[in-house]
């Protein structure tokens, strides 16, 4: 989710300001008036659900898809995971801190919990995750943002459901943390959840936010931000709550914080694992561009060296030796803010089938790309599903492989169809 962040410092530069000193405070105060869920609008009027081909799209071959709408009521929606257990019901996670659940055979909804989040800038209840064995252990994780000591802290933790075969009745209990990350701004703060096929939880961390990665996370191997992270939600021998996996990529180097699997991201807003179990990131860009990575073990992706392909600190000439290439970027023209998505399984949309999914939170357009098979390859070719009157702020896929979208703005959930 992106900032105007040019228009605010001309602002502050008409104020009086010293922008280039701003204060801890400013900066805070900044962040939460530009992250404020009412200064997203929709292109286009969100009443005509149609899709609109203009711009870059004309020229792109397209695939015709609609958007059917099958739940609506939720806040801020910002996650959509499916219950291994009961197929047509998902979990929905709502930035303002309320986990509901839904039946979108029957349209049922209902509340499952409700935390007491931070909901200032990009902060709140952020992700979702069902554990491997959730049907017979009941467990689910979330990542939160909480008050702590004064202290803006993300949360990753475990909790059980009381019924795992019937959302509808459950209730959810015993939480335990397993691991807080001091964030030193409201924005950027990612939030993901996704186990692995190998079981293992990933964990996708931004920069720390405000802009520019002023703390320089980004290419900081010993903090957690700036990072997708590794662990096994066991606990391990001396008591800490996860463990670490002895195959991750930096185990026994001081140089590393043991939990990294890759570095060099600034806002990985949602990811997922393709059908050969790779893991597919959307980092969301600084000023120019939005990129799709395939991420490798131990990888450097750049952030801030570089903001997809292209140099960003400093603009020219800047140090690329050991960094990984994205498989896609695009630029502003397209869109301000990326959101990413699934690999397409479903048969009902045949032109979709084996198409990794995603879209832009601020235009509206959704895409689909073939991914490479080298993971330092680049995309051949875009696809264009067209540019909608919403925000999608996350997908979600179902075990048949159908793919969700979730309206950031009206709190509808659609279904990618065909009429």
């Amino acid at each position: 989710m992106k900032k105007k962040w040019k228009i605010v410092i001309a602002v502050f530069v008409l104020a009086g300001a010293a922008v280039l000193f701003f204060t801890e405070e400013i900066k805070g105060k900044i962040i939460h008036i530009l992250g404020a869920a009412e200064n997203y609008k929709v292109e286009g009027d969100p009443n005509a659900m149609q899709p609109r081909f203009n711009d870059a799209d004309v020229q792109r071959e397209k695939i015709h898809v609609y958007l059917a709408q099958i739940a609506s009521g939720f806040t801020q929606p910002v996650d959509i995971q499916f219950s291994p257990v009961e197929k047509e019901v998902a979990l929905i996670a709502e930035k303002t801190g309320a986990l509901k659940w839904v039946n979108f055979k029957t349209k049922a909804t209902g509340t499952l919990a409700k935390i007491d989040v931070l909901v200032s800038a990009e902060e709140g209840l952020l992700g979702v995750a069902f554990h491997p064995a959730y049907a017979s252990n009941g467990k689910i994780y979330l990542n939160y943002v909480a008050k702590e000591n004064g202290n803006d802290v993300s949360r990753v933790s475990e909790w059980v459901v009381s019924k795992p075969a019937e959302l509808s009745g459950a209730t959810l209990a015993s939480e335990r943390i397993l691991m807080r990350v001091a964030q030193p701004y409201a924005n950027h703060n990612a939030g993901q959840l996704a186990f692995g096929p190998d079981g293992m939880l990933y964990i996708g961390w931004g920069d720390g936010g405000f802009k520019d990665d002023p703390k320089g996370n980004g290419q900081n191997p010993l903090t957690l931000l700036g990072s997708m992270l590794r662990i096994s939600v066991e606990p391990d021998a001396n008591g800490k709550p996860y463990s670490i996996p002895k195959d991750n990529p930096h185990v026994g180097d001081a140089r590393y914080a043991p939990e990294t699997w890759a570095i060099g991201f600034r806002n990985p807003w949602r990811y997922s694992f393709d059908p050969k179990g790779r893991l597919i990131v959307a980092d969301v860009g600084q000023d120019r561009y939005e990129e799709i990575d395939i991420v490798e073990k131990g990888g450097n992706y750049g952030w801030k060296h570089r903001e997809g392909f292209h140099c960003f600190e400093p603009k020219e000439n800047c140090a690329t030796a050991n960094l990984l290439n994205p498989v896609y970027e695009y630029g502003r023209k397209e869109g301000q803010s990326l959101t990413g998505g699934y690999v397409y399984t479903s048969t009902e949309i045949s032109a979709l089938k084996n198409k990794y999914v995603f879209s832009d939170f601020i235009s509206g357009r959704i895409w689909a790309i073939d991914l490479p098979d080298n993971a330092q390859g680049k995309v051949q070719k875009v696809y264009t599903l067209g540019q909608w009157p919403v925000l999608i702020s996350s997908f979600g896929r179902d075990a048949a492989g159908n793919v969700y979208a979730a309206d950031f703005g009206s709190g509808k959930i659609f279904r990618l169809a065909v009429r």
